[in-house]
């Protein structure tokens, strides 16, 4: 069956989408309330499907009239936004005016940075001192300035040309993703089929919608059993935080002190246990391979610390060397490098036929072959190239190798690719890497392929889009790929997208260039920004002074960790009984993970016994008490962010 989208819909999306981008720079940074674009199911974006959902049937049942829009177009609409949201924190917003700025603002005899200076562009990375301090500290006279006046204030005339140029990577690199995703969007969906758990709650909810069965879907008594839960914690929670003498449920717990500090438990002495009962409901949905994995492998994970300590083998930290992961502490968690090395090879390896059969269209165009994406797979495949190329160029003209940029890129959207993969197949939807893409061939070659403008502009081209993927863009373009999948004109969808991209991008920087200028950065909650941009150019000044060269032991990791994977998707493809999926091994040191592996614990444990003891009929009952604590726990979370607005009291529902 397909469905009509209607403009209405669009429109609706991609206007609500870009208010959130302008918006949340103020809400995540100076209210400091529960991240309104936080992962890739994102608070606002759900927040506003699910009350509209609920406005529109109210209203349908009151007028006797067919609903605004359907359930199709509501998911058209929340796609949108989903899309867009993390452009306007994380994604791109949260660390760009750092990123770029750093350099000069930041210098001093301590650090040397001025000897970076001019390897980076100033057309790129501005130095004029008085902006910079505007930026920094705020407009002079902040506090008496209104909207308007702080937004005349700002030195457009300085920031205008600065956006400009970057604008012209960021657009050809969402070009690229947009691209890529068209084109995986047919291969993931109609031949290999993943289930993509982050879609499956929304589109039960449309559903329901447009049988006009949504109040009585959302009066189920599981569902309102579920519903309780986070309820009950976070009015506890919420209100603890405006009256601390009301007492709260803690829903972070420290477990390491039940572990000894020397043996082979020690490596759970920093364990904790977060209750985040969205994430519960979350990892029920999840195939029971996918669940099991994650949590088995953090754990393991920990076990092997441990071991390594127990059993006396001395790897020094020095071995490490300088690498640009995001949280990457040990040598050992660089096993992860050579396991995303196997696992996008075992994905090619799976397209293979697809892949060859749209190369073979590109040589030899067919009209009658068509794709599940906006594009046509060759038309696809030919962007993404195109894309790509554009991408090497523009580095080119700034300065950087050819060949850096070629390895620079490739590693780029290959981690594009298998977060993407990662995010829609596992439905996490918080995840992050320990490992920068950069680190596998810092790891493998060393640093001087990179040459001395690779690693300065390259690691901060890296650090603004293709690092901090918890919101990267890929992902949620697979999502709207697959919710696209029934539409009759599906390059509608994709005409929309793109006009929300380049929207979200200008709303953004707005958003964050007011914020900077009333507030200025120093008083903002822009420390994590701040600290992991600062480290990006540490790291490079350090490889600039000393190059980097193969370690064994990280090398010896990497093979670990290929083989080790090798060894997972062999057995995956080749016994249907297999218990374990590939891809939580690529997540055991992540952070994400940290949070996440006690919430895939205790769904897949329900998931379990319920297909054991119960069947489908109680698994497709006990599901509406997970959708539950999902539903419970975004409406929580856009309840205190509203309160907070007006309190200025923080709580936060979900992880920042």
């Amino acid at each position: 069956m397909t469905h009509t989208i209607r403009p209405r819909a669009f429109l609706s999306g991609l206007t609500l989408g870009v208010a959130f981008c302008a918006v949340t720079p103020f809400a995540n940074s100076y209210l400091r309330a529960t991240p309104l674009a936080g992962g890739h199911f994102p608070l606002a974006a759900f927040f506003a499907f699910f009350a509209s959902a609920v406005i529109l049937s109210l209203l349908a049942k009151v007028t006797r009239r067919a609903p605004l829009l359907t359930g199709m177009e509501l998911l058209a609409a929340w796609a949108l936004m989903v899309v867009v949201s993390g452009i306007g924190f994380t994604g791109l917003a949260r660390t760009f005016f750092i990123n770029i700025t750093a350099p000069a603002h930041f210098a001093d005899a301590s650090n040397n940075w001025a000897d970076l200076l001019p390897l980076l562009p100033e057309a790129l990375y501005p130095r004029n001192a008085t902006a910079l301090e505007a930026l920094y500290g705020g407009l002079p006279d902040k506090a008496g300035l209104s909207v308007m006046q702080t937004l005349e204030r700002i030195p457009w005339s300085f920031w205008l040309p600065v956006l400009g140029a970057w604008s012209v990577f960021i657009l050809l690199a969402y070009a690229t993703l947009f691209c890529l995703a068209s084109l995986f969007t047919t291969q993931w969906v109609v031949n290999e089929r993943i289930n993509f758990p982050l879609l499956q709650m929304p589109k039960l909810l449309a559903e329901a919608y447009d049988q006009q069965r949504l109040f009585s879907f959302l009066g189920d008594p599981f569902l309102l059993c579920g519903l309780c839960v986070p309820v009950f914690i976070h009015t506890l929670g919420g209100l603890a935080a405006h009256f601390p003498t009301v007492p709260a449920l803690p829903t972070e717990l420290l477990a390491g002190s039940y572990f000894p500090a020397t043996g082979f438990l020690s490596g759970f002495q920093k364990l904790k246990i977060f209750i985040y009962p969205a994430f519960i409901g979350f990892a029920f949905i999840a195939t029971r391979q996918v669940s099991l994995s994650f949590w088995l492998f953090f754990l393991l994970a920990g076990l092997l610390t441990g071991i390594l300590q127990a059993s006396g083998v001395q790897i020094p930290d020095s071995a490490l060397g300088t690498l640009f992961g995001p949280v990457i502490s040990r040598p050992e968690e660089t096993q992860v490098i050579g396991a995303s090395i196997v696992f996008f090879c075992f994905m090619i390896w799976l397209a293979r036929e697809f892949l060859l059969d749209t190369a073979r269209q590109c040589l030899r165009p067919d009209p009658e072959t068509g794709g599940a994406g906006w594009l046509s797979p060759r038309a696809s495949m030919l962007g993404a190239v195109a894309g790509m190329a554009a991408l090497c160029a523009w580095s080119a003209f700034w300065g950087m190798g050819l060949s850096a940029s070629i390895m620079l890129y490739a590693a780029f959207f290959t981690v594009m690719l298998v977060v993407a993969k990662l995010v829609c197949q596992g439905g996490i939807p918080y995840a992050s890497l320990n490992t920068a893409p950069s680190d596998a061939a810092l790891s493998l070659f060393g640093s001087k392929p990179f040459g001395t403008v690779g690693l300065v502009l390259g690691m901060s081209l890296q650090k603004m889009l293709f690092v901090d993927v918890r919101e990267s863009l890929l992902p949620s373009l697979v999502h709207a790929g697959k919710i696209s999948e029934t539409m009759r004109r599906r390059r509608l969808m994709g005409l929309a997208i793109a006009a929300a991209l380049v929207l979200a991008v200008a709303a953004s920087f707005l958003g964050m260039l007011y914020i900077c200028h009333r507030h200025g950065i120093q008083e903002l909650d822009m420390d994590w920004a701040t600290r992991t941009t600062q480290n990006v150019y540490a790291n490079s000044r350090r490889l600039l002074e000393a190059a980097h060269t193969p370690d064994n032991w990280i090398l010896s990791f990497i093979l670990v960790g290929a083989v080790v994977m090798l060894a997972l998707v062999l057995c995956y493809y080749l016994f249907p009984w297999w218990p374990i999926h590939p891809i939580g091994y690529m997540l055991a040191f992540s952070s994400s993970m940290r949070i996440l592996w006690f919430s895939f614990l205790v769904g897949w444990a329900c998931n379990t016994l319920c297909l054991r003891y119960g069947g489908t009929f109680l698994y497709r009952r006990v599901r509406l008490i997970f959708i539950g604590l999902i539903i419970g726990d975004f409406c929580m979370g856009a309840f205190w962010a509203m309160i907070s607005h007006k309190t200025g009291i923080s709580y936060l529902v979900l992880p920042s």
